[in-house]
């Protein structure tokens, strides 16, 4: 029971079908609407706060997080790392149907960019990293992935700081390091890994206005009190 609702819920706040960023999330409806108890849906909701994907505030109540810039920083830092280990472990470990299912995905995936299917690309894209952190062959480091990923799916889903890709040049990353891998070439894999996801963070930060900044675009914007009255 608890799986199913996690699954549903899942599928629900990430996809953007329902709620909007920021939305407070109401479990009794939920519980109503599913008709089960509200203790499956808490489990539910308790993992993927863990995931990053809702907000659970004290005596206020769950909400769908918001993706602001600066949190997508956060998460796109710790993907470096994590994806860099995840190319490394697969050319070491990954088997020749994983290879397979890797080649077939970049092969959709430029057929996806050839015909503009944008949305269409993007999903394919997550998907090859989620084949490869498979690859890696371990089950901490692939666990800690899906999480970063569910929230790059909803980052999607929201699309407001979603860091936008250079579509062909992602797609020449992906083919490089698959290459590396095909090759065994467990150093040039994590080095392309890690290039890759640095340069969207590198347009993530791009986003972001610096504190200073921002605090004089709100003074300038705040009126003058008027010191006569």
């Amino acid at each position: 029971m608890s799986e199913d609702a996690y699954t549903f819920l899942r599928d629900l706040f990430v996809n953007g079908t329902r709620y909007n960023p920021g939305d407070k999330i109401s479990v009794e409806e939920l519980s109503r609407e599913l008709g089960v108890s509200r203790t499956p849906l808490w489990s539910a909701i308790n993992r993927l706060e863990a995931e990053g994907i809702v907000e659970i505030a004290p005596r206020l109540g769950v909400y769908l997080i918001e993706y602001d810039p600066e949190r997508v920083l956060d998460i796109y830092v710790a993907r470096e790392a994590l994806e860099g280990m995840a190319a490394r472990l697969a050319a070491e470990n990954a088997t020749d149907r994983q290879l397979a299912l890797l080649k077939t995905n970049l092969t959709q995936q430029k057929q996806h960019l050839k015909r503009r299917e944008l949305d269409d690309y993007h999903a394919a894209a997550v998907n090859f990293h989620e084949q490869l952190a498979r690859a890696a062959h371990s089950v901490t480091l692939e666990r800690l992935l899906a999480t970063i990923f569910a929230q790059i799916r909803a980052m999607r889903t929201q699309r407001k700081n979603s860091p936008p890709m250079h579509l062909p040049h992602s797609c020449d990353d992906h083919e490089k390091l698959l290459s590396a891998i095909e090759k065994r070439d467990s150093d040039r894999a994590e080095l392309i890994a890690r290039a890759h996801i640095r340069d969207l963070t590198s347009q993530v930060r791009g986003q972001i206005v610096p504190p200073q900044t921002a605090s004089r675009r709100r003074n300038a914007s705040e009126p003058q009190s008027n010191s006569s009255g």
